[in-house]
């Protein structure tokens, strides 16, 4: 019988990621889409687009949905764009959870942001709706939440600060950094999805993926050039807030050390994509 597993979000940055590795343990991966759609992945062969149906379930019954999709945008500019992080970031998982509950759903995988272990001042429309639905499917199924930080890798069209830094660099721009101390982590997509397809054998409680790769937005921009060879000046020109300073509660960490690469040979590889990739 095929071993069958739900999903959201397979078509995003993560996803993509995590669509390779969850062969490896199930046959059959099924992606809802917000615009009620349903994409059949299996492994080796052409996915399959259809519009939902809840007697197609029968035929693709699964206990765990890994629930990926995201709407980020921390600061939506009008009442469109909050709108849609609602839609979104709570509408549409709860409307899904509870028509696949119908068909057997118990366990939910969700990633949250990092942003959402910071307390209520630090609270935005984007954290709260994520939240929200975290409130709402915690009483109702098993749930295993995960917390992500910042994150790259290879394909990323998100024009993260990393990518950003390597494209300044590459044309030999300035890179402008905060004046005070602000530092990130930066866990690569490749490691993250291992976490991710990991964490469906553990216990469903809070998890968090935190790499040891946590550096000042300054030494990162400082590395970039150095392995650009550019002449590109780093201008310390804002103040940030140091967010993950901040944080006072860090969850179990599952973060799985699979990438045969160092940090810095990460970062290279990185920009050697970007640089064949780009035309400048």
């Amino acid at each position: 019988m095929s071993k069958v597993i739900y999903a959201t979000g397979v078509t995003g940055f993560i996803g993509q990621y995590f669509l390779k590795k969850i062969f490896k343990d199930y046959d059959t991966v099924l992606n809802f889409g917000r615009n009620k759609n349903i994409t059949i992945y299996q492994s080796k062969k052409d996915p399959i687009n259809t519009d939902f149906d809840i007697k197609l379930l029968d035929d693709y019954q699964s206990e765990k949905l890994v629930h990926l999709a995201t709407y980020y945008n921390p600061k939506p500019k009008n009442s469109q764009e909050e709108l849609q992080l609602k839609q979104s970031n709570f509408d549409f998982p709860v409307s899904l959870c509870t028509s696949l509950k119908k068909s057997g759903l118990k366990h939910i995988v969700a990633t949250s942001s990092y942003m959402q272990l910071l307390g209520k001042n630090y609270t935005n429309l984007y954290t709260k709706t994520k939240s929200d639905f975290i409130s709402w499917a915690r009483p109702k199924f098993d749930l295993t939440e995960i917390f992500l930080f910042d994150t790259f890798g290879q394909n990323d069209k998100r024009n993260k600060v990393l990518d950003t830094f390597i494209k300044n660099a590459i044309l030999n721009k300035d890179i402008c950094v905060p004046s005070n101390n602000f530092n990130i982590n930066l866990t690569h997509a490749f490691e993250v999805s291992d976490s991710i397809v990991n964490s469906l054998s553990l216990k469903p409680i809070e998890y968090m993926i935190k790499s040891n790769n946590q550096i000042s937005i300054k030494k990162l921009a400082e590395t970039v050039i150095t392995q650009a060879k550019s002449s590109s000046k780093i201008l310390p020109t804002f103040k940030s807030e140091n967010l993950i300073d901040k944080i006072d509660y860090f969850p179990e960490n599952i973060y799985i050390n699979s990438l045969k690469l160092d940090f810095q040979e990460q970062i290279q590889e990185r920009y050697n994509e970007i640089r064949k990739t780009y035309s400048f």
